[in-house]
């Protein structure tokens, strides 16, 4: 884009995957594109929240959702298989969704915005000339999955344990930010008026919170572990 092309840009679950290295050439990007006085939203995980969360949680003797709490914030940043150990966690919730799991179900939305219930409605609608049309997209990365498997076989157990990562692109957390973090990493890039905001307010003229920050029913779409910053170009 041209420079001071933009009056608002907004970003969400995008910048803790950015390796933490390249955050302020990215950020001075973002800079470089705004016309002066546009102003820039920033959705991401907050890890004072995730802190607070976890030790609140351990305090009060809720083990469960004290480890759920780990798990959001470390596995993502330590996976070396899609989906990790979240996705196994979710994958054991949604056997029983209506059992002994469901407070956890709830609580999994609460925090990430993940609606385990939802996962898999309407999965059968899909007719078979749809299914065959997306043979041609969908087959070509299954052959380099399986290329890749029969690689990594070759390569020595401990070897591929401590080295090989087969998370998908974007899956994984370069870093784990706060408040006070972003803010002076957006300060470097030149920018002003640094403040958070919430899933519902905005220093940003009629902002479309939903869909972008709230569910239809007004609940955080990212869940109660993210912060909202807003920023200004001078």
């Amino acid at each position: 884009m041209q420079d001071q092309s933009a009056d608002v840009l907004y970003s969400s679950h995008f910048l803790e995957h950015v390796p933490r290295t390249s955050v302020p050439s990215v950020l001075e990007e973002c800079f470089r594109i705004l016309n002066s006085g546009g102003k820039i939203r920033l959705v991401l995980p907050d890890l004072e929240n995730m802190a607070r969360e976890y030790l609140n949680r351990r305090d009060s003797g809720d083990e469960g959702k004290a480890d759920f709490v780990v798990m959001e914030l470390i596995d993502q940043c330590v996976r070396r298989e899609s989906g990790g150990e979240l996705g196994r966690f979710y994958q054991a919730l949604r056997v029983s969704p209506d059992g002994g799991s469901s407070e956890m179900i709830d609580y999994v939305r609460e925090r990430v915005g993940d609606d385990l219930r939802a996962v898999g409605k309407g999965k059968g609608s899909m007719g078979l000339s749809s299914k065959l049309r997306r043979i041609p997209s969908v087959l070509p990365n299954r052959l380099q999955r399986v290329w890749i498997k029969l690689v990594l076989k070759a390569l020595p157990k401990a070897f591929r344990a401590q080295n090989v990562s087969l998370a998908q692109v974007g899956e994984r957390h370069h870093w784990v930010w706060d408040f006070h973090q972003l803010s002076r990493a957006l300060e470097e890039a030149g920018f002003v008026d640094i403040q958070r905001q919430s899933a519902e307010s905005s220093t940003i003229g009629e902002f479309p919170f939903y869909p972008l920050d709230l569910n239809v029913d007004g609940s955080p779409r990212k869940g109660n572990e993210s912060m909202y910053v807003e920023a200004r170009k001078p």
